[in-house]
């Protein structure tokens, strides 16, 4: 068993969940063959520097990238930081020699992305990007029943996440509402793409359509600003062995938060999960329709929680980060490979160009070739 330092980059909501993972490791997974320790936090403001000294008093934290990349208590890089910030940061950790955990999207551009998937190939440097709706148990369960059969060839899918977040007309401007790496379609249609790929396969043709509902939001120095990202977002999505679906993605949906449903149709079965109930995946097969309770029986297995407790959003960020530090540390564990990242950018991008243009975009047969 070893020591590893973690180098975290980005302390805002994402990142203070993935420090509170890298605390609760230990005591959850005391058997991983990697411990992880933060050993310092790169923040862009002295503020958050701040928060980092309160919050973690024994970590180092610094404004500076080199600084953080140049610390040799420094082994792993976590990046956290926005989505535009991603392919700069993660291609320096690269050069630096140090693997990469990434919140995703991986890169706003998919080629910069196939880049860094083969640069990290390159270097044999283990990489892996923050999927983590892959560690929830129940759809854990579903990879496995599909994989033994029981769905049978896949006809249809439809899959949502939808929040209200956006409906607030007084939530300030970020850079989740402008520039580079904005908009629904990235932050929480990439996990929809990611999911029907890991479950069902890869897609063939996309076609989208995407919507802004409120085109002004206040700045913080009192102003207004115009928003073009978009508010909610509409794919629909031809697989490679031929199943046909949608995946809906909105932060305008009132009432909702955080729900996440995944439906898929074959031959021989059907399977529904919903965010509403995450301990439990309805199928129907051979055997009849019932409803399997799937709790926190996930991969990689946890000292605790148990498989008797019941699942939560936390415990899917932990298994995640437990997940790459096993497959670090030389055992494969449950992973978004870069590679399969990359894949997910380019038809995101795919999905961009369709909605600008009004036509269905192919996905090219090397793209796919980025899952292998």
């Amino acid at each position: 068993m070893a020591e590893i330092g973690v180098g975290l980059i980005g302390y805002g909501g994402i990142g203070r969940v993935h420090a509170l993972c890298y605390r609760m490791i230990p005591l959850c997974y005391p058997a991983l063959a990697l411990q992880p320790r933060i050993a310092a936090v790169q923040v862009a403001t002295p503020g958050s520097a701040e928060r980092v000294g309160r919050e973690l008093p024994e970590v180092r934290a610094t404004t500076s990238l080199a600084d953080l990349l140049a610390d040799p208590q420094v082994s792993l890089i976590d990046c956290c930081a926005p989505t535009a910030d991603h392919a700069a940061i993660v291609r320096a950790a690269l050069d630096a020699g140090k693997p990469v955990f990434c919140e995703k999207p991986l890169a706003v551009e998919p080629r910069e992305a196939a880049a860094l998937a083969a640069l990290a190939v390159e270097r044999g440097l283990v990489c892996g990007v923050n999927y983590h709706f892959r560690n929830i148990p129940a759809l854990q369960h579903a990879r496995r029943w599909i994989e033994q059969g029981s769905l049978g060839d896949p006809v249809g899918f439809h899959l949502r996440y939808y929040r209200a977040s956006n409906l607030k007309r007084d939530r300030a401007v970020t850079w989740r509402f402008q520039g580079a790496g904005s908009g629904v379609l990235l932050d929480l249609g990439s996990h929809l793409v990611d999911l029907i790929t890991f479950l069902l396969g890869p897609a063939h043709t996309v076609s989208a359509q995407t919507r802004t509902l409120i085109g002004q939001r206040p700045t913080a120095g009192g102003g207004t600003a115009q928003i073009t990202s978009d508010d909610a977002a509409w794919l629909s999505l031809e697989l490679t062995n031929g199943a046909i679906g949608t995946a809906h993605a909105s932060k305008v949906a009132a009432g909702t938060a955080d729900d996440l449903r995944v439906e898929a149709y074959g031959t021989r079965g059907t399977l529904i999960f919903d965010a509403a109930h995450p301990n439990e995946l309805q199928i129907a097969d051979d055997q009849g329709r019932r409803i399997i309770s799937t709790l926190s029986a996930s991969a990689p297995t946890p000292t605790y929680p148990t498989a008797e407790v019941p699942t939560a959003t936390l415990l899917w960020h932990l298994s995640t980060v437990a997940g790459y530090l096993q497959s670090l540390g030389g055992q494969p564990g449950p992973l978004a490979s870069f590679g399969q990242a990359a894949y997910v950018d380019a038809v995101l991008e795919a999905a961009q160009r369709s909605a600008a243009s009004g036509v269905a975009h192919a996905i090219p047969a090397d793209v796919r070739e980025l899952l292998v």
